[in-house]
């Protein structure tokens, strides 16, 4: 399954087979394998929508009645997701009422989003969207929305130097982009933000075997000043 990471967003390449399914999605012009996954990284703070926009494409030979189901894999209590599917549904419904009429060999780049607020609370939600034939549920093509609220704080004025930590994900092993000129700080945090791990930078490799799986916070600084912030997943 490959995954997407998005405030900054990373596009991580992996190897997966499209089906042979009519429908197929892109996100920013990216075509996703089915049961993708996008990440969005916000402030718990945050109280506006964090909206992710589909394109929805019909590479049959017919046309096509699309609907979209929502489905709440695991969700953050307290806060609130919705789509919008022709109309804007309440966050209680799951499944479209109405259908989008896509001809075949065409694409619908402009009236599906996916709306989530965290409205305060820390942690990760995450949702399903899948798009169907509604004549014939079996053919769709999904992809996973992972949101990611973490405390105030975290996101702080960044320079933006594009150091970034690579293989993301990693096993355990991390690697930095950049030439060792100046003294340097990783700080890494969990989904909760609490700090996990702090070490000056001595080379361009970094162990992290001892964090356990998951999906944490980056930071690298010079002289208290913040070079750049980021998503890492680790996999084991």
């Amino acid at each position: 399954m490959k995954k997407i990471y998005t405030f900054i967003i990373l596009l991580i390449p992996s190897l997966f087979a499209f089906s042979q399914n009519s429908l197929r999605l892109y996100y920013n012009s990216e075509l996703l394998g089915n049961d993708d996954s996008i990440y969005f990284f916000m402030d718990s703070s945050q109280y506006t929508a964090q909206y992710v926009q589909l394109a929805v494409e019909n590479i049959s030979d017919n046309n096509i009645n699309v609907k979209v189901k929502k489905t709440e894999i695991s969700v953050v209590p307290g806060t609130e997701n919705s789509f919008c599917w022709v109309m804007c549904y309440d966050a209680s419904v799951l499944v479209s009422t109405k259908y989008i009429t896509i001809p075949a060999h065409s694409m619908n780049s402009t009236d599906f989003y996916g709306e989530y607020y965290p409205k305060g609370h820390l942690g990760t939600s995450i949702i399903r969207y899948t798009f169907f034939d509604m004549n014939n549920a079996v053919d769709s093509a999904s992809m996973i929305a992972v949101y990611v609220a973490t405390p105030v704080g975290i996101e702080e004025l960044v320079e933006n130097d594009n150091i970034l930590l690579y293989p993301n994900p990693t096993s355990g092993i991390a690697n930095l982009n950049l030439d060792l000129k100046n003294d340097l700080t990783l700080e890494i945090f969990n989904s909760l933000g609490a700090m996990v791990l702090q070490e000056n930078i001595l080379n361009n490799s970094i162990d992290l075997s001892i964090l356990p799986e998951g999906i944490y916070y980056y930071r690298i600084k010079e002289n208290n000043r913040i070079k750049t912030n980021n998503i890492l997943v680790i996999q084991k």
